[in-house]
């Protein structure tokens, strides 16, 4: 049967508009789902691409560097501790970077089998409801997610121009310096007056290309998963009120199949998105706890000045991290509750043949079905209530080696 392209246009639009600030994020490091009008273009995307890349990468390198150079001349816990967060923040941003341009093709795949089972007007009610609070409940988590990672940023990369006011207008101090955003190793006088300028514009570059790469990355994830939440709720809905108005057999069975074939696509749809998004949420879950332990760490035991955008990188780590945990657990709720509708449905009212294709339905329905870590582990609020736990034990040990020392 064809399918109207006035409504697969109005379905794309719609998903598109919903993934917005995925898609912009990803254009600032060069990144497009439209191809370039002209060769010009072309090679701008490239050269911005290869920037990108180059400035992640050398941000870890000299992280690395600085982390054993630290170690191996003064390896006290206070000094190597500061170092982590930032090398561990770079280290998750380049594998979403990665990630997103490996995977761009794939993601362009998924968006077109979405438009094929988006809910496009006319719609029920109560289903046009179930739309439009999901989509409006997404753009409010997504644009605050966002306005958080470039407030976060921006405070981090202007903490060295406030200290520096502070520390020459307010306590009057002559050797005062306007420091750097982050804590890398260069192979030159990193203070010479030029050098400085050189590095600052490179360290806000790196600092900026990690928030687009981390934006991009999880919008695009979060987005997708509260989109099949959404289509789960839908399907919830036609199974709850199934059988409630008086129709003929067929009607029923026809209904029946149509939800049967949409939990299918739905749940194809569920694990290629977890197999585009495995390896990232992995090195996420293990990275995220030692991002908050050190960032909480040199909160409350070191650098006073700079507790503001501590507190903001604080803060950004963990909303990243816990709405990835939020959509995950969403998704095998909402499947459940696929299967309990299904059984609360008027079935008895329907012939043999529908009851049976319910009986396929509650017994799909009822395999979970979840994003994972490389299959090591479900993601969902556990996981985030596990992974605040480790960071507390981590502390709880660097605290005792500080007191210690």
């Amino acid at each position: 049967m064809s399918v109207d392209p006035t409504v697969q246009e109005q379905a794309k639009a719609e998903i598109l508009q919903s993934l917005n600030l995925s898609i912009f994020s990803m254009r600032q490091f060069g990144l497009s789902f439209d191809k370039p009008p002209n060769r010009r273009a072309f090679i701008k995307q490239k050269l911005i691409l290869y920037l990108c890349f180059f400035g992640i990468s050398y941000h870890i390198f000299s992280d690395i560097v600085n982390i054993g150079v630290t170690l191996a001349t003064t390896p006290r816990v206070e000094f190597v501790v500061p170092l982590f967060h930032t090398f561990g923040y770079g280290a998750l941003s380049s594998f979403k970077l990665w990630s997103v341009w490996y995977k761009k093709d794939v993601f362009e795949q998924r968006i077109a089998d979405l438009v094929d089972i988006w809910p496009v007007p006319p719609l029920a009610p109560e289903l046009q409801a179930i739309k439009d609070k999901s989509l409006l409940a997404l753009r409010i988590a997504h644009r605050f997610f966002f306005g958080l990672n470039v407030s976060a940023v921006w405070i981090f990369n202007l903490t060295p121009v406030m200290i520096y006011v502070y520390e020459s207008w307010w306590q009057g101090r002559p050797d005062a310096v306007v420091g750097f955003p982050w804590t890398c190793w260069y192979p030159f006088d990193k203070w010479d007056p030029t050098n400085h300028v050189f590095v600052y514009l490179f360290e806000i570059l790196s600092g900026v290309t990690c928030v687009w790469a981390m934006s991009a990355s999880d919008l695009m994830l979060t987005g997708m998963a509260s989109h099949i939440c959404m289509l789960l709720r839908i399907l919830h809905q036609r199974l709850t009120s199934l059988a409630a108005s008086e129709q003929p057999p067929p009607d029923h069975y026809r209904d029946i199949v149509s939800c049967i074939k949409l939990h299918q696509r739905l749940i194809v749809y569920c694990n290629d998105l977890e197999e585009a998004f495995s390896i990232v949420n992995l090195v996420n879950i293990v990275l995220s706890s030692i991002n908050i332990c050190c960032v909480v760490f040199v909160i409350v035991l070191l650098e006073p000045l700079s507790a503001l955008s501590n507190k903001m990188f604080l803060g950004a780590a963990l909303i990243q991290v816990g709405v990835i945990c939020w959509y995950a657990d969403d998704i095998y709720h909402a499947n459940s509750a696929v299967a309990a509708a299904a059984y609360s449905c008027q079935w008895h009212k329907t012939s043999p043949s529908c009851q049976r294709a319910l009986m396929f339905l509650i017994k799909r329905s009822q395999k979970p079905i979840a994003l994972t870590a490389m299959n090591f582990t479900n993601i969902n609020l556990t996981t985030f209530s596990s992974i605040l736990y480790k960071s507390y034990s981590y502390f709880a040990l660097l605290y005792t080696m500080y007191k210690e020392n």
